[in-house]
């Protein structure tokens, strides 16, 4: 069931996103400002990471070829490409960086969409990004019926971004009244509908696995919708907002990233460690899991008090900066005219 946080993770991102390339696009510094800023937030720990998994550890504990990437693959993960790279037939991570394709598809999202968004009319963007939804979905469903590999389908940068792409509608929603008034009324419905959705998918497909072809191909979708209007009704409520504030939030929102990179090593060590501790199934899983989940939130937080904040006080020389005196509507209309202007809008 871990396919269904990383749906979770990818709503949470389009909205979040998304949200942030709406409220700045009109911007002097507009891209500069945010790719600045997401690699200060990623990089560095990321590559960090990498470091330590394939030259600081290798150099002085011998490791099983199980546990790193083929040398051949190595190179993918320096360049946030590494969910192109073949996994095995039945879908499992084999190594302990296996975790990261998730974080390459969020890459190559960072990359390409604050452009989309700088590039797409404001007022038929939610229109646009269900469009998309939509065809990921069909392609989605056509290579699963056409039978291809259902591991690089699931890793798909292409064919898992309608989790982005509602995540991303979602954004907007909360940001436009009219939107909001329109939805609203139907939140209930939709809930119970993709719920059920979600659960006919995984009825379908005699379980929740991924590789389940009812699940990979629609059941994505459903829960992905799912969580989009779940995160729409708590943003809108009159209390939603405070909620979002807990403490305990947001001292998780506040770690996670770190918990996201430590989780999967920590994870491989303790399920290689379970038979040598003598632990059964059943109470032996359920202190496993609790001791990962402590484990995780504890590199978690020391990554980013000793690590992770010293690169996260740079942004504060990439704020981002007033909108232009001339807006991209004036270009747009300039280059249609064939004409030419001395006053030169501000491209970011």
């Amino acid at each position: 069931m871990g396919w269904v946080g990383v749906q979770l993770f990818f709503v949470l991102s389009g909205f979040l996103i998304t949200g942030i390339l709406l409220d700045t696009r009109q911007a002097s510094n507009y891209l500069r400002s945010f790719w600045m800023r997401r690699m200060l937030r990623i990089f560095p720990l990321y590559f960090a990471a990498l470091a330590v998994f394939l030259f600081a550890v290798p150099a002085v504990v011998v490791l099983g070829d199980k546990y790193l990437p083929n040398q051949s693959h190595r190179i993918y993960y320096w360049m946030y490409l590494n969910n192109w790279v073949a996994f095995p037939a039945d879908g499992r991570l084999e190594h302990i960086l296996g975790h990261f394709w998730s974080l390459a598809v969020e890459e190559q999202f960072y990359l390409v969409w604050p452009v989309v968004v700088w590039l797409l009319p404001a007022r038929r963007f939610f229109h646009w990004c269900w469009i998309a939804c939509l065809l990921v979905l069909a392609a989605r469903s056509s290579c699963v019926w056409l039978g291809w590999d259902s591991a690089w389908i699931y890793r798909n940068t292409v064919l898992r971004s309608d989790a982005l792409m509602l995540g991303a509608m979602a954004a907007v929603v909360v940001r436009e009244r009219s939107w909001l008034e329109h939805v609203r009324p139907w939140l209930k419905t939709a809930l119970w509908g993709t719920g059920a959705a979600s659960l006919a998918a995984m009825g379908a497909g005699g379980g929740t696995h991924y590789l389940h072809p009812p699940v990979l191909a629609a059941g994505m979708t459903a829960i992905a919708a799912a969580f989009t209007v779940g995160l729409t009704v708590i943003v809108t409520k009159p209390c939603g907002g405070g909620f979002l504030e807990q403490p305990v939030l947001r001292w998780f929102g506040r770690h996670s990233y770190g918990m996201y990179v430590w989780h999967w090593p920590l994870a491989y060590a303790l399920y290689y460690s379970y038979p040598e501790m003598g632990l059964q199934k059943g109470t032996g899983q359920i202190a496993l899991l609790v001791a990962g989940l402590a484990g995780s939130s504890l590199l978690g937080w020391l990554s980013y008090e000793l690590y992770e904040k010293r690169f996260l006080r740079l942004k504060q020389y990439f704020q981002v900066q007033p909108k232009p005196v001339q807006d991209r509507a004036f270009f747009t209309a300039s280059v249609s005219a064939g004409t030419t202007s001395k006053r030169s809008p501000t491209i970011p």
